[in-house]
């Protein structure tokens, strides 16, 4: 799909369901317009179009490039209000911006208690559904209103102390939600940036990082914590303990805000986004921590969620929402050692994906595809392994993690050492030497793997044996000591590669090695920080 701003209006066609256009055909043709007009003629080309073509909508339309761009803006702009009309009722926040702007019109019009009255019922839908800022906005026109006109209001008991009150209390309390938004942002660009704590310098540096940008103020200790404030302030807390490598601190903090919808259920379908990522983050702490009947069990929840008819979900949710399911689903699998299971539910969403029906990011269809490549590697289908990997190194672009492009390309050196494309192998393998060097995600795991390689490259097939028991030792010996290569090892379980080449007497098979407890960059060797 293209990205450029000038297509902008091209993506948005394309992604009206039927019954939006449908709506946009009749608000279009309104108030006795037909459909001979030049802009519903732009829409019905570019709805049969499969690719913008700019030339050819200006030959077929007979426009002149001023033309043609004046059009698509107003095309544009029409389309956009068709969807408020119809999600108007479906958005709070569309149908609280809606009676904000009714209220300035009343005002306009001299019509000061109808404003307030307007503006009153607002409010409290915004109180209802959390919305600070619009409620905060709402305060401060009423405010306006009641100062310019404050007669209006003395036959109410201290109605202007009231509001002066009220303003001040949502004030703090949007600073708050702001602050403690920004934490979570910080915290999470922080790994981003750094990745996770690998020496006790870095623990301990990441430690101070994050008080740092604590922030507290004790004139906002009588505001009783929002919603979206106690959330973010658990999700923060949630990557601190990540980076950390402290996964099970970190699944707390996951389930304490997974908690806070059960507590408030109605959250769930005002924010059904939030409320499925923390769903997905669950489920990624007890993968980490190979807690199969509580991956289970919140995958269950994901899936009637997602099947419940009484929820209303937009394309983004529904969207988001599959990805989430697919990647808890294929976790799932992962851990029951399900192979075949997870290379048919993979190669179903491939299809899916094909055909425009299943939608991702560049970044999460890779790590689809990877999961996928990993089930097909375990079963021993290294060509078909191979193909979805290709598939990942040859995207297009910048924002895949490095540790996935790790992983990757470790896994396409070992399908192609299996499928005895041994030249091809070295040849990559000294890139891949490169990139680990350049990596912050580079784990001792995938070096010992590398090195490995080298040898079973450079030795006879009868002097493998001994290679093969020495990684065996050495992967198991790095995950079990060290959170990080642990979690390496997760991602890329090698125990089943080697337990192939060792004898059935020696092989202890792909089992699961116990994540560490210290937390992350700490060595039980190492002092404390």
């Amino acid at each position: 799909m293209p990205t450029a701003v000038k297509d902008q209006l091209w993506r948005l066609v394309k992604s009206l369901s039927k019954a939006e256009k449908r709506n946009f055909k009749l608000y279009a043709t309104r108030g006795g317009s037909t459909t001979d007009n030049k802009f519903i003629q732009l829409f019905d080309v570019i709805d049969r179009f499969d690719a913008p073509d700019d030339d050819a909508i200006t030959k077929r339309l007979r426009l002149s490039s001023g033309q043609y761009s004046n059009l698509k803006r107003h095309l544009y702009q029409q389309v956009l209000t068709s969807l408020r009309l119809i999600y108007i009722n479906k958005e709070i926040d569309i149908e609280l911006r809606e009676q904000i702007d009714f209220s300035h019109i009343l005002y306009g019009k001299g019509l000061y208690l109808d404003a307030l009255r307007s503006l009153e019922r607002a409010k409290g839908r915004a109180v209802e559904h959390n919305r600070d800022l619009l409620h905060l906005e709402i305060l401060e026109f009423q405010k306006l209103i009641e100062a310019r006109h404050i007669t209006l209001s003395r036959q109410i008991d201290n109605k202007m102390d009231l509001l002066l009150n009220e303003s001040a209390e949502r004030s703090y309390s949007v600073l708050h939600t702001s602050e403690l938004f920004n934490l979570n942002i910080q915290i999470h660009g922080r790994y981003i940036e750094t990745g996770h704590s690998r020496t006790p310098a870095d623990y301990a540096e990441n430690k101070t990082f994050w008080h740092s940008i604590q922030t507290r103020r004790n004139d906002r200790d009588v505001v009783s914590s929002t919603f979206h404030q106690k959330i973010n302030r658990f999700q923060a807390t949630m990557w601190y303990h990540y980076i950390q490598l402290n996964f099970e601190d970190a699944l707390e903090s996951a389930l304490n805000a997974l908690t806070l919808f059960r507590l408030s259920t109605h959250m769930t379908v005002k924010d059904p986004d939030l409320y499925m990522r923390c769903l997905y983050y669950v489920s990624v702490f007890s993968y980490l921590h190979g807690d199969l009947p509580r991956m289970h069990r919140y995958l269950k929840v994901m899936a009637d969620f997602l099947a419940d008819d009484q929820m209303v979900l937009n394309e983004n949710s529904r969207r988001i929402g599959s990805n989430y399911f697919g990647l808890m689903q294929l976790n799932h699998y992962f851990v029951s050692h399900e192979w075949e299971r997870a290379r048919s539910f993979g190669k179903s969403l491939v299809e899916q994906y094909d055909a425009g029906e299943f939608q991702a990011t560049d970044h999460r269809w890779g790590q689809f595809l990877y999961k996928l490549a990993a089930a097909c590697f375990v079963l021993r289908r290294h060509d078909e392994a191979l193909d979805y990997l290709n598939e990942i190194i040859n995207m297009k672009t910048g924002i895949l993690r490095q540790d996935l492009l790790l992983n990757t390309r470790l896994l396409h050196l070992i399908c192609n050492f299996e499928l005895g494309n041994r030249a091809l192998a070295d040849y990559h393998l000294t890139n891949f030497t490169r990139q680990m060097r350049r990596s912050s995600e580079t784990a001792e795991i995938h070096r010992t793997a590398a090195a490995a390689l080298r040898r079973l490259l450079k030795t006879a097939d009868a002097d493998h044996l001994n290679i093969y028991r020495k990684l065996d030792e050495d992967i198991r010996a790095a995950a079990a000591g060290d959170p990080f290569e642990f979690k390496a090892l997760l991602y890329l379980d090698l125990t089943h590669w080697v337990g192939y080449h060792l004898p059935e007497s020696e092989s202890q098979g792909p089992q699961r090695i116990a994540s560490p407890n210290e937390p992350f960059g700490v060595s039980p060797s190492a002092p404390a920080v």
